[in-house]
């Protein structure tokens, strides 16, 4: 997902020694070659018909829609999902302005809120918002919300202990178009904004809360019973993704789309314009989430003109010219997103691995981001280097974290883990020949003679990520470390290691397609609560009481001292496993298709301002 095109990466052959360093590039190399095997003139039939002044867009090969429910399960926290509700249900606050990674006030649904009390209450305003039935969207609205949110809240992906709602000491409705949030201590109000009313999300009370289909709306979510029992009635109706298109509960809509049609077994999604918008309505009819099994069906409906708005995988980038030449512009879409392989701490038999800080720092060493942005990512990307977005100009980054802490050398990974009591063994790979908690000593948790291996689950179908997990496995056997490759599909990815923690965490490393952290809706400034907090979830587990502080100080403390120091302190922890941060995609637009730039910079498509012209 994301990154600013990288000139001139400085890559130099020569720095290689070994023969097996030479092998790893030619792994990527090998890596680089087009995953399209579809000619250029080869057509594709759409899945079905558009209707007129409908623009079609292309999720990622393997992304399906698939979560109507504006309150996320871990199993479908994803970006493309919450896009596609947040154009149906409108958050409170929007997040991305454009290119700007700050909130959209004009798009939101509320006015700025107001800070009182030492930054301890903020009361929210609301414009006038109506459901596309009539209706007012009023603060019971909002309350009906917090009741589910509050009463359910180990159940819904965006919680993290200790923050929404869990610093609110009370919520109260002032009037329909007014409420505030009492907090529990006082906060950095650019914090509390940007990364947690941005979690609130209005919804039609009047239609919601009851606890079947055919029961009469009440207001059951007042008693923590009940909305325990609502929640779980539209969680179970959310599943339901043959019901999607005639479920009464998705008719009714404050943003400006609605869904129209869903089709179980492609999960192509066909969303209408909302005539009753209470924003600028949309200029076209409606739009369709294509969804295809792989970049190869992309690229051949992008060719044959049933797509609008596609991409080129990162490996066909060779291929722009000739879709510029039949009428497509190419944009690469820079977003504010980073990349890191997640670590498994939580994991009975990595676990003790990984909790080594010098372990964490050899691997680290082991990662050749100059080699992986100038051949595979063709330098579409960004360089990683710490939790934060590490774009020029964004105000976020830290002087600190523009360079890297822990530059490629197989020599230094290996020399950190020798001087921690690791020797090679019989089987080419290091072992621990000295275990203890000492200085020297090969860490709490590891036993004698244990060889130092890691089993590295991740996605397949890209070779993007494939040519660097590769390389990476490669540049660690040079180092006598065993990286054991775990390729799995998306849908096995996120059963797997989308269920740890808590638990089972079957493995060490672990490294998705789309990027590990989606910065933009839910989490605007970059300070790490969601993300290496305590009891976070795509952290692996990570807890580390000096990281928590720094966090928390970025929850009370305006500006950006607070937030350097933390990003700065994650970063030489190696909290995560650092890789380079690519594009979110190529993309390739259809000349007919207006509106669409500056592509968002949070990764999401903005359809209710796009437009055709030329004849559609």
């Amino acid at each position: 997902m994301k990154r600013r095109i990288v000139k001139g990466a400085r890559f130099h052959l020569a720095s290689f020694k070994a023969v097996s360093l030479f092998g790893a590039l030619g792994l990527v190399l090998a890596s680089c070659s087009s995953s399209s095997s579809a000619s250029a003139g080869s057509s594709a039939k759409a899945t079905s018909s558009t209707p007129p002044n409908y623009a079609t867009f292309a999720l990622h090969s393997g992304d399906t829609y698939s979560w109507v429910l504006p309150l996320p399960n871990q199993a479908n926290y994803e970006p493309w999902d919450q896009n596609a509700e947040y154009g149906m249900y409108r958050p409170l606050y929007v997040a991305g302005n454009g290119s700007q990674p700050v909130i959209n006030f004009g798009a939101s649904m509320a006015n700025p809120p107001t800070y009182t009390n030492n930054n301890q209450s903020v009361t929210i305003t609301l414009k006038p918002y109506k459901w596309s039935d009539g209706r007012s969207v009023t603060t019971r609205d909002v309350e009906f919300f917090w009741n589910l949110y509050k009463n359910n809240k180990s159940q819904i992906a965006t919680y993290v202990p200790g923050n929404f709602p869990d610093n609110v000491s009370s919520f109260v409705i002032n009037s329909p178009t007014s409420f505030t949030l009492n907090l529990k201590s006082p906060v950095n109000p650019t914090w509390f904004t940007d990364n947690q009313l941005t979690d609130i999300v209005p919804l039609p009370q009047h239609v919601w809360d009851k606890t079947s289909l055919t029961q009469k709306v009440g207001n059951y979510d007042l008693t923590t019973s009940g909305a325990q029992t609502v929640f779980k009635f539209l969680t179970k109706e959310s599943s339901q993704v043959s019901t999607y298109a005639t479920n009464p509960l998705w008719k009714v809509v404050d943003g400006p789309w609605k869904l129209q049609a869903y089709n179980p077994t492609t999960a192509r999604t066909v969303f209408a314009r909302n005539a009753n918008f209470s924003g600028a309505i949309p200029k076209l009819s409606g739009y369709v989430l294509e969804s295809y099994p792989s970049q190869t069906a992309e690229l051949d409906a992008l060719r044959s003109g049933s797509l609008d708005y596609g991409y080129i995988p990162i490996s066909d980038y060779h291929i722009a010219s000739t879709l510029k030449s039949q009428g497509f512009t190419i944009a690469p879409w820079v977003t504010d997103y980073v990349q890191w392989a997640e670590l498994g701490y939580t994991s009975p038999k990595y676990g003790p691995l990984v909790k080594q800080l010098y372990i964490r720092q050899a691997l680290q060493h082991l990662v050749n981001e100059p080699l992986y942005m100038s051949t595979v990512l063709h330098s579409y990307g960004q360089y990683t280097y710490g939790p934060v977005p590490n774009i020029p100009g964004s105000p976020y980054v830290s002087p600190q974290e523009q360079s890297n802490p822990y530059p490629y050398s197989v020599t230094q990974a290996k020399s950190a883990l020798e001087s921690h009591g690791w020797k090679t063994g019989s089987s080419g790979y290091l072992v621990c020949s000295s275990p203890g908690t000492g200085g020297s000593n090969c860490g709490a948790g590891i036993k004698p003679g244990q060889k130092l291996a890691l089993s590295f689950m991740y996605q397949t179908g890209t070779p993007t990520l494939s040519g660097q997990v590769q390389s990476f496995a490669t540049a660690a056997k040079a180092a006598g470390v065993d990286i054991i490759l775990n390729p799995q599909s998306q849908s096995t990815m996120f059963s797997v290691g989308g269920v740890c923690p808590p638990g089972p965490c079957n493995w060490g490393i672990i490294l998705y397609r789309t990027f590990l952290w989606n910065y933009g809706q839910g989490d605007v400034l970059p300070t790490g609560g969601q993300i290496f907090g305590k009891g976070n979830y795509w952290g692996g587990g990570y807890y580390d009481p000096v990281a928590q502080q720094l966090i928390n100080t970025t929850h009370t403390q305006p500006g950006l001292q607070s937030l350097f120091a933390y990003e700065n302190y994650v970063s030489q922890q190696v909290a995560a496993l650092w890789f380079p941060t690519w594009d979110w995609q190529i993309s390739v637009v259809s000349n007919k298709l207006k509106g669409w730039n500056p592509q968002q910079i949070f990764g999401n498509p903005q359809p209710s301002r796009w437009y055709f012209s030329g004849g559609a």
